[in-house]
């Protein structure tokens, strides 16, 4: 897991910068090591040729919001030039073979360019974008919590009046928020998942307490929301031993 910086994203990154970094690569994700501060940024160039050097995607899908609702989107080396956001979801990049790599990530800026001969796809978030495994990489630990996390999302959005349009509306560090709540509450429940994973642990103590001194309006809404999804309730900062 990266840690996030508090407040809005910074700048975008430009498309011809984007496509510079991904000169010999298929994708980039950054950063790619616990603990950073600052935006989660994801890189996809989408190739008119494959290089055959590397993984070579030729399809990214991620979830984008359509009024309330989320849906997902196929970008393609045929799709033309946009700005947006994407929302909260999977994110999964796919190559000729049919071979994937995947993310988890609580949504951002989304830009799609044509350079040169490829089309880039920019995925830049405040919050973390985690690896999801598969052919090139591996799993972030938190990348497991985060997918059961959306899993139980994906329960109260079915069955609780209104919720999806509340957790489409929400911005992607708040969702955060919400994720942190609900792991932190379990593994305070819980001394054989302390045990288990003393590392992810000790993250979201620390995520938690820069949450609620740095980011306390997103960790305010972010609890709220987690507790209209039946997954947590705000909860006294003071850890067990």
């Amino acid at each position: 897991m990266t840690r996030p910086g508090p407040g809005p994203l910074s700048a975008p990154i430009a498309p011809a910068v984007a496509a510079e970094r991904l000169a010999d690569w298929g994708f980039l994700a950054h950063p790619d090591l616990p603990d950073l501060v600052g935006d989660a940024y994801l890189l996809v160039a989408l190739r008119d040729v494959p290089t055959l050097r590397h993984f070579d995607p030729e399809l990214v899908l991620v979830w984008v919001s359509q009024g309330s609702r989320g849906t997902r989107l196929e970008v393609t080396g045929s799709t033309r030039d946009l700005e947006s956001e994407f929302s909260w979801g999977t994110i999964e990049i796919v190559d000729r073979l049919g071979v994937s790599n995947g993310y988890v990530a609580f949504g951002g800026n989304l830009t799609v360019a044509r350079v040169n001969d490829m089309t880039v796809v920019i995925c830049v978030s405040p919050a973390p974008i985690l690896r999801r495994g598969g052919h090139s990489q591996g799993w972030d630990e938190a990348a497991v919590d985060l997918a059961a996390f959306f899993g139980r999302i994906m329960v109260a959005v079915d069955y609780a009046p209104g919720f999806e349009a509340r957790i489409t509306a929400a911005r992607p560090m708040t969702r955060y928020a919400a994720f942190i709540a609900d792991s932190d509450t379990r593994f305070r429940a819980s001394e054989a998942l302390r045990d288990e994973h003393p590392a992810l642990w000790t993250l979201l103590r620390n995520e938690e307490e820069r949450l609620r001194r740095d980011d306390a309006d997103d960790w305010a809404e972010g609890t709220d929301l987690a507790a209209a999804a039946g997954l947590a309730v705000p909860h006294p900062p003071a850890a067990p031993g």
